[in-house]
């Protein structure tokens, strides 16, 4: 959790919400299938135990780093894709919480393969 003394107060922003952040801007590079959670974070997603799951957010003092896996579409370029995402994580954490994005390390762990149409 990222927690800074302001004028008025505190403010903190929960890690969550930074990795839902990123988890938007991921998924809306075109050729992102999905991020991927992991069974574990499947099962705390199913349980309510953990909002956001499949997406390592590391903090710094006003820094943060990201490893996420994902699935992309198959025939996709994944060296673009790839780093179509890591620019997107970066410039929306950065713009909409004021941290700076050290790293994004993305790892593509499956290829979503189109099903054939059996007719």
């Amino acid at each position: 959790m990222v927690e800074e003394k302001k004028e008025l107060g505190k403010v903190k922003i929960d890690n969550d919400v930074l990795a839902s952040i990123a988890r938007v801007a991921a998924t809306s590079v075109p050729g992102v299938h999905r991020v991927i959670t992991g069974l574990v974070g499947g099962i705390k997603k199913i349980f309510g135990k953990k909002r956001e799951t499949g997406i390592k957010v590391i903090l710094g003092e006003g820094e943060v780093s990201f490893e996420l896996s994902i699935a992309v579409d198959y025939g996709a370029n994944i060296p673009e894709i790839t780093y179509q995402v890591q620019r997107r994580i970066k410039e929306e954490v950065e713009k909409i919480s004021g941290l700076k994005v050290l790293d994004v390390d993305v790892l593509v762990k499956e290829i979503k393969i189109p099903k054939r149409d059996t007719k």
